[in-house]
Parts: C-alpha cells; sequence; structure tokens
C-alpha cells in the first residue's frame, strides 16, 4: 500500500510540472508528448483530483498549437459531464486552436448543457469567422441561446461588431432586438447610427431595444434620432422606457449637458403637439433650461398649458424646484392640482441628488407633512423617510407609531432605519424604544423579524426579487 501511495505522489508531482527538458531525469522521460498523453489520461479518469490535476495543465501547463489540438480531440471520447469540463478548460486556456473541435461538438451533442457550454467557449475564443455560428445558436432554446448572446458579447474584433451590426438589420424582431442588446453590451459605438435608425423602426420590441441601447452608451450625436423615438413609441410602456433613455443621455452619460441643450432646442423647435409629447421627459431631464420652458407654461393663462407645465414641474430629477413647489401648493386651490404638487414634494424631498443634504431634506419632508391634508399623504411621507438616514429621522416619524392610521408605515420606516448599523449603534437606546414599539404595533412578520434581530446586533438580507 505505502508503494502505491508513493508512485501516485510520483505521478501527481510529475503532472504539476512543467516538463522542460532541463528538469531532473525523471521529468525529462516525460517529453512533450508524453506529457499531453499523461494529461489525457488524467482527463479521463473517475478520479476526481486526478481529473482536476489534468484540467489545470490544459488551462495552464501544456503550451502549443499542437496540445492544443491533441487535448481538443478528446472531446468526442467523453461522457457529456467530462466534455463540459474539458471544453471550459480549453475556453481558459484562450488557443483557438481548440476551435474546431468545439464546433464539432457543437454540431454533433444533442446535450442542451453541453452544447450552451460549447457555444458560449466558441464566442470566448473566435471572432469574426465564428459570428454566423453564434448569431445561428441565437435561435436555440436555452441555454444555449443565453450562452450565444454571452458568446456575441465576447468575440473580439471589430469586424465581428460589423458583422454583428449588419445581422442585426435582418430577419424577425426577436432576433434583431436581441443582436441590438449584444450591440449595446458590446458598446459598439459605430453601431449608434444603425440603432438611431432602428429607434424608429415599425416593430415596437426593435424600437425598444434601439432605444434602451442609446441610452447606455449614447451621446449628443444621439439626441435628434432619441426624440424621433419618443415620438414613435406607443403611449405607455414603450413611451416611458423610451423617455428614460433620452433622459438617460440627458442627464448621466458623457457630455450630458450637450445633450440636454441640444434636447431642448429641438423642444423649442416642435409644434404644440409635439411639445405635449415631450414635456413629460422635459421635466425628468430638468435644468435651467428646461425651467424657463416650464415656468413660462405655468404663468400661462391657457389652463391647458398650465397644467402641462405644473405635470412638467413633478417630474423635475432633483430638488431645486422645491421652493417652486412650496410656492404653488401654498397658492392652489385646484383639488387635482394640490395633489399633483404634493406629490411632486413628497417624491422629490429625499431624492439622492445631493442638492440637498439630509437635514435640509428632513426639513423639507417634515414641512411637507404640515401640508398634507389626508392620511394617504402622510403615509407616503412616512414611507420616504427612511431615505434619510438621521437620527432625527427616527424622531420625526416615532411619533406616528402611536396613531393607528399611520402606524405601519412608520414601523417600516424605524425597522428601515434600523438597518444601519452604525445610525442604530450610535443612538441605541432610541432605537431599542423605536422597535420595542414597533413590536406591540406591527402585524407584518417580516418587520417582526428585522426588529428582533436589529434589537440583537444581528443583521438581515433583504430577498432578492423572484427571477432575479
Amino acid at each position: 500500500m505505502r508503494l502505491f501511495s508513493t508512485q501516485v505522489l510520483a505521478i501527481v508531482t510529475l503532472a504539476c510540472l512543467p516538463f522542460s527538458l532541463s528538469q531532473t531525469t525523471a521529468a525529462a522521460d516525460a517529453g512533450p508528448q508524453n506529457a499531453v498523453q499523461m494529461t489525457i489520461d488524467f482527463l479521463t479518469r473517475d478520479d476526481a483530483n486526478l481529473r482536476a490535476i489534468g484540467l489545470e495543465r490544459v488551462r495552464y501547463g501544456l503550451k502549443g498549437q499542437e496540445s492544443t489540438q491533441q487535448l481538443a480531440g478528446l472531446l468526442p471520447r467523453l461522457a457529456p459531464a467530462r466534455q463540459l469540463e474539458l471544453t471550459a478548460a480549453l475556453s481558459d486556456r484562450g488557443d483557438r486552436a481548440a476551435l474546431p473541435a468545439l464546433l464539432a461538438l457543437l454540431q454533433s451533442s444533442s446535450d442542451a448543457t453541453v452544447r450552451a457550454t460549447a457555444v458560449q467557449a466558441v464566442g470566448v475564443l473566435g471572432n469574426a469567422s465564428e459570428v454566423a455560428v453564434l448569431t445561428k445558436s441565437l435561435g436555440a432554446a436555452d441555454p444555449e441561446k443565453s450562452a450565444a448572446r454571452r458568446g456575441l458579447a465576447v468575440v473580439r474584433g471589430a469586424e465581428a461588431t460589423a458583422l454583428i451590426a449588419a445581422a442585426a438589420k435582418q430577419g424577425d424582431a426577436e432576433l434583431r432586438s436581441t443582436l441590438i442588446d449584444v450591440l449595446a453590451d458590446r458598446r459598439a459605438v459605430t453601431a449608434l447610427p444603425d440603432m438611431v435608425t432602428a429607434a424608429v423602426a415599425d416593430d415596437a420590441t426593435v424600437r425598444t431595444a434601439a432605444m434602451r441601447a442609446i441610452g447606455k452608451f449614447g451621446g449628443p450625436d444621439q439626441i435628434v434620432g432619441m426624440v424621433k423615438g419618443v415620438l414613435k413609441a406607443a403611449a405607455g410602456g414603450e413611451r416611458d422606457d423610451a423617455e428614460r433613455a433620452l433622459v438617460t443621455v440627458c442627464t448621466q452619460n458623457p457630455r450630458h449637458e450637450q445633450s440636454a441643450a441640444i434636447f431642448i432646442e429641438q423642444f423649442k423647435s416642435a409644434d404644440d403637439q409635439t411639445r405635449e409629447l415631450l414635456l413629460p421627459a422635459l421635466g425628468r431631464v430638468g435644468g435651467a433650461g428646461a425651467i424657463a420652458i416650464v415656468d413660462g407654461l405655468i404663468a400661462d393663462t391657457n389652463a391647458a398649458k398650465r397644467k402641462l407645465g405644473l405635470t412638467a414641474l413633478s417630474k423635475w430629477p432633483d430638488a431645486t424646484v422645491s421652493d417652486r413647489l412650496l410656492d404653488l401648493l401654498g397658492k392652489a386651490q385646484d383639488p387635482d392640482e394640490r395633489e399633483l404638487l404634493l406629490g411632486a414634494l413628497i417624491r422629490i424631498a429625499p431624492l439622492p441628488d445631493n442638492k440637498l443634504n439630509n437635514q435640509q431634506k428632513l426639513e423639507l419632508l417634515q414641512k411637507t407633512m404640515t401640508l398634507c391634508t389626508g392620511d394617504e399623504d402622510r403615509r407616503r411621507v412616512l414611507e420616504r423617510a427612511n431615505a434619510i438616514r438621521l437620527v432625527e429621522t427616527l424622531r420625526f416619524v416615532a411619533p406616528y407609531l402611536d396613531d393607528p392610521n399611520l402606524a405601519e408605515p412608520a414601523c417600516l420606516s424605524v425597522v428601515e432605519l434600523a438597518h444601519h448599523r452604525n445610525l442604530r449603534d450610535s443612538n441605541k437606546e432610541e432605537f431599542t424604544k423605536a422597535l420595542d414599539k414597533v413590536l406591540e404595533t406591527t402585524k407584518n412578520e417580516e418587520l417582526v423579524d428585522r426588529a428582533n434581530r436589529y434589537k440583537q446586533g444581528q443583521t438581515w438580507e433583504r430577498k432578492k426579487p423572484a427571477g432575479s
């Protein structure tokens, strides 16, 4: 038994050596071909440890295209589970010499997982020559379809990008939208003109994908086309998504100030009907140029124009309009107008926009609370309060734990504030008292669990949404 163990140790040690002729006599006897054969032998073993050593040799040990071809040639002889292991190792190896064997495996295998792994490896090792194969696999079921998308996102070369962009101009809507998403993942700046064209395509799926893609990395040159995309989009979810993409380019992407200026010029030159459609996006973009337009609409004697201006103001992205909202709310007589303005204040006050510090946000929210006339609005204020991480927020919320109509949103905010350990531990006595009150009040089992955990100094992890 001891002799056998010694032999195994010697084999393992030999397998881990770089197999250079300058090594010891024992290693020298195992020349490059012997090293490959020994690795192949390990890969076919049932012993997981020996296979792991063999796979490491595939990834990092054995050098040269000839070795790659010999190792890849083992694929047809292996069971599916072993094909998965070797395919992943060949992908990590990074040698295109494995591609013929991987493409043959993709052609011959009936195992969905093997095919998916082979497709992804083709993407990692391939270039423009493999784009057609990867695109074809987009028509398969998952997991091969998802692997093909990942493969197209990483396949190398500007020529590959050009081929993907060309393929995205034809075929059915699902294929086109998927390829547009791939181009977005590749940050394919050269494809942006094609995406602008696709943003006004006849199919909503293609339009949505194009606007989403431009939103990721578009800039000033795409604004005119994006405006057309917003106008082309169907009212409802599609237009909301298109507006969101346009707003992102105008507020977050590189050169967003220039993008916003171009959008405002587009708005000014549009007819009244088009302006009405673009106003929600204008409000979300915000800024000095937009506020001048909105102020003009609000001051207009035409009631319809005033309403449009107020609606745009209610969508503002930051708290720079809080004084305007407060002033307008104080003067408003129309109940619908009051509700719109109050809702805007409740939304804006705790936004993480860096226009106000936390103390200023809390003061604005407290002021907004005094303007609420119904419990539904008060509940919304309490629910928003927990975004302001101050002990003063706890002191603002805690008294509402005693109000039966407002206790539940107050409980939620207390627990959300307590989630932040530094805030909780720095004000332990106050939080303990508030959490005890939560435990006496709430009927929500999750809040009870969290309150108990936080009292004991424990953590709690938020559950991920289903499908994420």
